[in-house]
């Protein structure tokens, strides 16, 4: 018993010494980030998460000798997850008050034009406007859950409002004639036509932007790799500098 005591003891001290070594020279760490279902920047085919955010996020750490690996979640889930700590970032994220309260964000990745979207095919053209309440007299189609500013979302009470539960469902409700306008952004738009050709040649939209949104990665206050956010805005400049971003967008939205 004495010698089997021993024993233990020997490889408990062995294990206690061998957790307390860094990882050896080489050997990447993993940064862990959460994604949501947000087509062409987020896409779940076959089991694999890919998209916009997918490829900047592996180009990105590669740069700074990381291991990447994104999960998908429901929106509300992945923010838990951030805020939690459960998730080290969450790539493509609009800064807000709220979450900035357990985030820190980076600079902007980029930043996307929300765009009056009408049917090509109707009487008088594009939809253009010099002010948000010259937009009040159309039927308007808006996607659940969404926001489009607090100027905008507070016009929308006294407008004639049709909600679906998707951008795709809105383009659908376009071209039927249901709705006039769709407040839509840009790179969301170009990328459903890309992936639906029915949609490919349909539209028309404003020359000027409603709104835009400005596209950020947030960082967990928990996570470990919080201090690296001088780093990786380093290395996004870096991309933007080279191109690297607009190619990468170029490939779900051309």
């Amino acid at each position: 018993m004495r010698r089997s005591a021993r024993v233990l003891f020997s490889a408990l001290l062995l294990l206690s010494a061998l957790s307390s070594v860094p990882a050896a020279a080489g050997e990447r760490q993993t940064i862990h980030l959460a994604a949501f279902d947000y087509p062409p920047f987020y896409m779940e085919e076959r089991g694999q998460v890919n998209g916009i955010a997918v490829e900047l996020g592996r180009a990105l750490f590669n740069r700074l000798d990381l291991n990447v690996e994104f999960t998908m979640y429901p929106l509300k889930r992945a923010l838990s997850y951030l805020q939690s700590g459960e998730k080290d970032g969450v790539l493509i994220l609009i800064r807000t008050p709220e979450r900035e309260r357990y985030a820190a964000f980076t600079d902007p990745v980029m930043t996307v034009r929300g765009l009056i979207w009408s049917s090509a095919e109707r009487e008088g053209g594009p939809v253009n406007f010099d002010k948000l309440e010259d937009l009040r007299d159309y039927t308007i189609g808006v996607t659940l859950g969404y926001s489009y500013g607090e100027r905008f979302d507070e016009m929308l009470e006294n407008m004639r409002v049709d909600t679906a539960s998707t951008d795709y469902a809105n383009y659908r409700k376009l071209l039927s004639g249901r709705i006039d306008i769709f407040p839509g952004n840009e790179i969301v738009a170009r990328g459903l036509f890309r992936l639906h050709p029915e949609l490919r040649g349909k539209f028309d939209h404003s020359e000027r932007s409603f709104m835009e949104w400005v596209l950020c990665m947030g960082v967990s206050r928990k996570s470990p790799f919080l201090p690296m956010i001088p780093e990786i805005n380093k290395a996004l400049a870096d991309m933007r500098d080279e191109g690297l971003v607009d190619e990468i967008v170029g490939r779900y939205t051309r």
